[in-house]
C-alpha cells in the first residue's frame, strides 16, 4: 500500500509542477476543469509550484519547512481563483 501512495504522490507533484510552470509562463491554466475558475493564472501557477515543492519535500525536510510551503501554495492558489483579473493600463 505504501508503494501506491508513493506513486500517487509522485504523479500529483508532477501534475502540479507542470501545470504551475505552464500557468506562470504562458498565463493559461492547462487543466481544463480549472480554466473557468482561475482569474489570475500567474498567481495560481506560483501557488501550484509551491504546493508541488512542499509535497516533494515531504520525506526530505522537516514539517517546519514542509507545512509553510504547502500552506503558502494553497493560499496563492485560492488568491488566484478569488482575486479579479488585472486591468490593462488605461482601463478603468
Amino acid at each position: 500500500m505504501s508503494g501506491f501512495f508513493a506513486v500517487f504522490g509522485a504523479v500529483l507533484v508532477l501534475m502540479l509542477g507542470v501545470s504551475g510552470v505552464l500557468a506562470a509562463v504562458t498565463g493559461r491554466v492547462a487543466l481544463p476543469w480549472l480554466r473557468g475558475s482561475v482569474r489570475r493564472p500567474g498567481v495560481w501557477g506560483a501557488g501550484a509550484l509551491l504546493l508541488a515543492v512542499g509535497l516533494m519535500a515531504g520525506r526530505l525536510a522537516p514539517v517546519a519547512v514542509q507545512l509553510p510551503l504547502m500552506l503558502g501554495g494553497v493560499v496563492l492558489i485560492l488568491l488566484g481563483q478569488i482575486l479579479g483579473p488585472r486591468k490593462a493600463p488605461g482601463e478603468e
